[in-house]
C-alpha cells in the first residue's frame, strides 16, 4: 500500500491537500512526522525511518538520495520506496500539480507494494 512522506522541501500544505481530497491516502509531511523529530537528519536516517513505518519518501533531492539508495542496494538494505520529483517536470512552487500528480499515482498505484521502488514523479496531465 502506497504510504507517503514528503521531505522537509515539500510545503506540509501538500500534505495537507492529498489529506482533503482523499482522506484514504495516508501523507504525512516531515515537519508533522513524529512532531519533526527528523527534520534536519541525516537522508539514510530518514528513508531507514520511514522504512520501519513503511512509507514511501517523496523528494526533489536527487543529488544525495540516489546515490544512497544505489548503495542501500549493493548492500542489500531495502527502502519502502521513492518517489522522485524533477524540477523540469514539476516546479517545486507548483504545489498543485505536485498534488494532482501524487493524487493520481495513489489511485493508480496505491495498492502496490513499493519495497525498494524508485520512480519519477509524472507530472499530472501525462
Amino acid at each position: 500500500m502506497l504510504r507517503l512522506l514528503l521531505d522537509e522541501h515539500l510545503s506540509p500544505a501538500i500534505a495537507e491537500q492529498i489529506q482533503a481530497h482523499n482522506p484514504r491516502i495516508i501523507v504525512f509531511s516531515l515537519q508533522d512526522w513524529k512532531m519533526g523529530l527528523y527534520l534536519g537528519q541525516a537522508d539514510d536516517v530518514i528513508l531507514q525511518a520511514a522504512h520501519q513505518e513503511q512509507l514511501t519518501l517523496v523528494t526533489y533531492d536527487q543529488r544525495t538520495i540516489l546515490p544512497l539508495i544505489r548503495w542501500w542496494a549493493r548492500e542489500g538494505r531495502s527502502h519502502s520506496g521513492l518517489i522522485m520529483v524533477s524540477e523540469t517536470t514539476i516546479p517545486s512552487r507548483n504545489r498543485g500539480a505536485v498534488v494532482r500528480s501524487l493524487l493520481r499515482l495513489w489511485e493508480r498505484r496505491g495498492d502496490e507494494d513499493w519495497t525498494d521502488q524508485l520512480l519519477y514523479l509524472p507530472h499530472e496531465a501525462d
